[in-house]
């Protein structure tokens, strides 16, 4: 009898978010019922595997093409794989993914999901925050659902990876991250996005890469912009991820954001991250194609 034959899902919290008990993730049998899982949950936290770089590239193709990674530089015989490095004598002032975000939703087609795998973990401290967008959504009132549900927002990059962004004017010690002129682009996507495996509407917007309403300015969005992601991080809209050595999360892009907590200074941690590619959203009202 396979091992995934008797998989289990432990709920973490009220909003989203899962621990796996009983999954192989080598196994080809564990795909079906865990990415049932994802679309329930939206983050689960599958502990106890013993993963190759390939076996976690394998895992995550079950779910979709592995994402060429813009900027972020990636293991040399594995392109698909970010090696997210803190080392221990590391004292930089920013942590990559120190900020409430999706995984590169600047990009025309955002990412289905991302895979992070713990190769190496500081005894204590690390976790990773996870913020339910499907949740901030149904929260809202129905005039602001009416509101939002008709605009679009234009994400980029360009305040983490362009010219005059984070990482043009601090690099990490420990990772090496190109800023260029390629990270002041923008897309359009809908505020409101439908998930189109179940027909979940999700707000689709976050601290960082999200600049403006379509058609506005960013002095007259950034009220709102803020308030939602405000509705987005209550403490009920919240699930914490602490993170043990062979720990895999794996979250759905589209409807969640995540903060990596930076209090583990003097210990080194070290996390492979899988970006798994999507398609373009659709909203409500079907205005982005």
């Amino acid at each position: 009898m396979s091992k995934n034959s008797a998989i289990e899902f432990r709920p973490l919290a009220g909003a989203l978010g899962a621990e796996v008990l009983g999954a192989d993730l080598k196994d080809d049998e564990a795909f079906e019922p865990i990415f049932a899982g994802l679309m329930e949950y939206g983050v689960l936290m599958i502990r106890d595997q013993d993963l190759t770089p390939g076996q976690h590239k394998a895992f995550c193709q079950r779910i979709g093409d592995p994402l060429p990674v813009p900027f972020v530089h990636t293991l040399e015989d594995h392109p698909e794989i970010i090696a997210v490095i803190k080392e221990a004598d590391e004292r930089t002032r920013m942590v990559f993914g120190g900020t409430w975000h999706t995984d590169f939703s600047f990009l025309a087609a955002p990412p289905k999901a991302s895979c992070l795998y713990a190769r190496e973990v500081p005894p204590f401290g690390g976790d990773t925050l996870f913020a339910s967008m499907t949740k901030a959504y149904e929260a809202l009132s129905s005039g602001m659902k009416a509101l939002v549900e008709n605009l679009n927002v234009v994400h980029s990059g360009r305040r983490s990876y362009g010219p005059v962004g984070a990482f043009a004017n601090a690099q990490l010690d420990s990772m090496s991250v190109t800023a260029s002129d390629d990270g002041d682009a923008e897309v359009i996507h809908p505020v409101v996005a439908v998930i189109p495996e179940n027909g979940k509407r999700s707000l689709f917007i976050n601290d960082i890469y999200a600049i403006r309403f379509d058609g506005m300015t960013e002095p007259e969005s950034a009220p709102l912009l803020k308030f939602l992601c405000e509705q987005a991080r209550r403490p009920e809209n919240l699930c914490r991820l602490t993170w043990q050595r062979g720990s895999v999360a794996l979250w759905d892009n589209r409807t969640t954001i995540h903060y990596a907590i930076d209090d583990y200074d003097g210990y080194r941690r070290e996390m492979h991250r899988v970006t798994i590619a999507g398609e373009p959203l659709q909203g409500i009202r079907q205005g982005i194609q």
